[in-house]
């Protein structure tokens, strides 16, 4: 008697089973082999999902809607600077020749699209020293994700709050208040959220495979850790522009069908907090929380993180491709993210944009930036472009959009930044390329982190990151005062050559030798240092122990 042979699965099913489906054997052949839980695609898709609806803060929050809504507000509420007492015309047309507006900024009086760029420097300064002190903690118990979820969900309830400034003049200072918050928030959530790259991978059933069969020192395994960690990375950044372009989208449709004042910029932000929320929720529901080691005993919780990441640093010898990569990227973090600010800011200021122009070229942006992950991507599967390469690449490439903004400085030339047509030609390049380097990026800086300082070291990268919003506005900011923002692409063009030059040295192998020696190492150290713990407590028990002997003597010679 013959068996039904099973019906062939659907297409929509065979897509089902490869979106959804784990395999059995995974568990059985695989997790033995690991301490922790092996990752399941619906942890996965909570990775992915989170950063569809994070990272549209980054792309559309504080790229596009926040420096328009500080720095209109910082502009109707600004004065004249020969008499601050008269406030400054709506339009830039009635000021005075030689004459500027200025708003306050602690003791001094400055542009507000100068009052935007310092306000990033306070930013970027809260942030490092938040990060800092938290982030070395996520790598002991189990706390990491729930100081994820914690400042993600206070990010969201902040951003509710920035139509308070458009809506009462007399509280103008408001919004930059809240801005100084929620970038701190945002820095320390996204330094989590970028350690669960190297995590997830060491735990991903093909990388366990890898190193079950080949070893965790063969060629396959290296490669299948690249793989997965690029598959990671290049996935989250693709998610995060498809979240970023519907945000967009959605912003879009209320600019478009309301006044577009500052006032429902400000409600677009409610609604940005709300649309984040969901996906934080999301992801809440399908992740997992991994142990890691107790914190030392004896360990403060205000101090160990400053401790911590302290010793770090000063076995930076030990880990010297890291370091190295790290200012490179601190260099390059300048030019991806001041570009993007100077181009809104020149736009509203020069070109007289009005919002919805500045929408648009973010839904262009969005579309070339998701064309340019797959692109790369591709290139790195088919054609064997390792991630270092991509990142130079990408960055010569880049470095000449502020190279093509600075023939506005010609004078009689007709482009440089000059027409609107530019703004929308510029911001297909900046997304086409943009995507490609923080992807990319973080696959390099991933594979040279030691095993159990994912957290703390991606504080490391971040702080790096950040610095862009620090030394950046603050060098654009003095070119402005001095002579005008056009000038900035001098220095912006530099931010792109220059570290892809000096990527050209990095050795992606020392870097992977040195994480691994480095870890050894540290188990090592551990080992001996519980050793001699175990035999200082048994030389006390035997001193103990011997004490006890003559004791009982001298009571026998006494009875």
């Amino acid at each position: 008697m013959t068996t039904d042979a099973p019906e062939p699965l659907s297409r929509y099913q065979r897509l089902r089973h490869r979106l959804f489906h784990n395999d059995p054997a995974d568990d059985i052949d695989l997790q033995p082999h690991v301490q922790e839980k092996l990752v399941k695609k619906s942890e996965l898709w909570g990775f992915f999902l989170f950063g569809f609806g994070y990272y549209a803060w980054p792309n559309v929050c504080a790229s596009l809607l926040l420096p328009i809504l500080v720095q209109g507000i910082a502009r109707a509420n600004s004065h004249l600077e020969s008499n601050l007492s008269i406030v400054c015309p709506d339009s830039d047309s009635d000021i005075p020749a030689g004459d500027r507006c200025v708003v306050p900024f602690g003791w001094i009086n400055v542009t507000p699209t100068s009052y935007v760029l310092l306000l990033n420097v306070v930013t970027v300064w809260c942030t490092i020293a938040v990060t800092l002190g938290v982030s070395a903690l996520a790598d002991h118990g189990r706390v990491s994700r729930k100081i994820l979820l914690g400042f993600c969900t206070a990010l969201c309830a902040v951003a509710c709050l920035f139509f308070i400034g458009a809506l009462k003049a007399e509280i103008w200072w408001f919004s930059g208040l809240v801005f100084v918050i929620s970038g701190i928030l945002y820095g320390v959530a996204l330094n989590f959220y970028d350690a669960l790259i190297p995590i997830l991978t060491r735990y991903h059933p093909e990388v366990v495979r890898s190193g079950v069969v080949y070893g965790e020192n063969s060629p396959e395994y290296i490669d299948a850790k690249v793989n997965i960690q690029t598959f990671l990375s290049g996935g989250a950044s693709g998610a995060g522009y498809a979240g970023g372009l519907l945000l967009t989208i959605f912003a879009a449709i209320v600019l478009l069908f309301t006044d577009a004042s500052l006032l429902v910029v400000g409600y677009c932000m409610i609604m940005a907090g709300v649309y984040i929320f969901i996906f934080l929720a999301l992801y809440a529901k399908f992740s997992v929380q991994r142990t890691f080691p107790p914190l030392p005993p004896g360990s403060n919780v205000f101090t160990f993180g400053y401790k911590r990441i302290g010793k770090t640093i000063a076995k930076a010898r030990k880990l010297k491709t890291l370091f190295y990569f790290l200012c490179t990227w601190l260099i390059l973090g300048d030019g991806l993210s001041a570009t993007s600010n100077m181009a809104i800011l020149i736009a509203q200021d020069q070109l007289q944009l009005g919002n919805t122009s500045l929408i648009i070229a973010a839904l262009i942006q969005f579309i070339f930036a998701g064309a340019g992950i797959v692109f790369w991507i591709w290139m790195q599967n088919t054609r064997g472009l390792t991630p270092l390469k991509t990142v130079i690449i990408n960055s010569v490439l880049f470095g000449l959009l502020p190279s093509y903004c600075l023939l506005g400085l010609i004078e009689g030339s007709p482009i440089g930044l000059k027409h609107e047509w530019e703004l929308y030609m510029l911001a297909a390049f900046f997304g086409f390329f943009m995507g490609a380097i923080y992807s990319s990026n973080r696959v390099v800086y991933a594979q040279f982190i030691p095993f159990g300082h994912e957290n703390e070291l991606f504080a490391l990268y971040e702080m790096s990151s950040v610095s862009s919003s620090w030394i950046a506005p603050l060098i654009c900011t003095a070119i402005i005062e001095r002579s005008s923002a056009r000038e900035t692409w001098w220095f912006l063009a530099s931010q792109f050559f220059i570290p892809a030059f000096f990527m050209i040295f990095i050795n992606v192998e020392r870097g992977r030798s040195d994480a691994t020696a480095f870890y050894e190492a540290e188990q090592l150290e551990k080992r001996q240092q519980a050793e001699l713990e175990a035999t200082e407590m048994a030389h006390a028990d035997s001193a103990s122990g011997s004490g006890y002997e003559e004791q009982e003597q001298d009571i026998s010679k006494i009875l």
